[in-house]
């Protein structure tokens, strides 16, 4: 008879070691979950899409400097290498921050809400987005269950911390350890020469994420496309995923509406053994489908061979009935 790990099974209790699911964040994730807009409509923009939050404050600054034609990155890093433009960089600076700090999540049920409860606390979200949703989805559900530890590898416009604590919080709160007033961290913005050593609550969270890259089975990639102004990024993820257990079996999993060729191509170098999964959808990946439990369902095939029913998606517009749904997983 073949065998199959029931749902039952699954449900029951975690049983697979601790090692971490890592999931990377980018542009593309908030772009899925929110096409409609925020909860109140307010563009959810990628990166190529911030001269429209910019208007003619952009256009102008284009037209006066005349940067090399490319994209938003590509000319916003060529502009900052050129002190001469350093106080109008700054005012779209401030005009981006103000913007992200306005977004908000809806009443209803979000794939940032199911990215949090689909995860344990032995896993690990990070992101590089400006966007307060993470925050904002960790901070709801915070009483369901465990949730993932969660890293901001680019800032955050409403993550705030301790200088000596490492805290979890927003802007205006109080460190529990020493009731210091949290730090607001600086955004890093797009420019080919990121110097993450420079800022230590920026360099706190790059160790911990590479930290648990080196000791994760399962990595996703979400919306993340990995551009050339990011390559130390790049280089600082694969650095700790070369260095992950179990390589024959380790799993990159990336969730994008990009050509699965091209994704291939430019994650090449992160995909062990051809052990890799491509989809263009949240609710088709291992996290919706076996949430709180990827660990159990690919260690379960990777090493026995033994497929798992799916336990989900749980599909709902009632946050309190998802809420309901994933108190029941430990």
């Amino acid at each position: 008879m073949h065998r199959v790990l029931t749902k039952e099974r699954l449900k029951s209790k975690p049983f697979v070691e601790p090692m971490p699911h890592v999931v990377i964040l980018g542009a593309g994730a908030s772009k899925q979950a929110f096409l409609k807009g925020d909860r109140n409509g307010m563009l959810v923009p990628l990166m190529n899409e911030l001269p429209m939050i910019l208007g003619d404050k952009w256009k102008k600054l284009v037209q006066d400097a005349s940067p090399p034609e490319g994209d938003f990155e590509s000319q916003f890093s060529w502009l900052k290498r050129d002190k001469d433009y350093a106080s109008q960089l700054l005012e779209v600076e401030e005009i981006l921050e103000r913007y992200f700090e306005e977004l908000q999540l809806p009443d209803h049920p979000t794939i940032y809400d199911y990215l949090v409860l689909g995860l344990r606390g032995k896993d690990i979200i990070a992101t590089f987005n400006w966007d307060p949703f993470l925050i904002q989805a960790h901070k709801r559900n915070n009483d369901v269950a465990e949730l993932p530890d969660i890293r901001f590898l680019h800032g955050c416009v409403a993550f705030a911390t301790c200088d000596k604590h490492d805290i979890l919080g927003m802007p205006s709160e109080i460190c529990p350890k020493c009731n210091q007033l949290l730090s607001k961290g600086r955004l890093f913005f797009p420019d080919e020469d990121k110097d993450y050593a420079s800022d230590e609550l920026i360099q706190r969270d790059w160790k911990v994420v590479t930290d648990s890259l080196e000791r994760a089975f399962h990595l996703t990639i979400f919306g993340y496309a990995g551009p050339a102004t990011d390559y130390k990024a790049r280089k600082l993820i694969l650095d700790g995923w070369e260095c992950a257990p179990m390589r024959p079996g380790r799993h990159l999993e990336i969730i994008d509406i990009a050509n699965k060729d091209i994704l291939r191509n430019n994650w090449a170098d992160y995909i062990p053994f051809h052990h890799d999964m491509i989809t263009p959808d949240f609710w088709s990946s291992t996290i919706a489908r076996w949430p709180r439990r990827t660990a159990e369902y690919k260690i379960s095939a990777s090493k026995f061979g033994i497929p798992s029913e799916c336990l989900g998606p749980f599909i709902t517009n009632t946050l309190k009935e998802l809420q309901d749904w994933f108190s029941e997983l430990n």
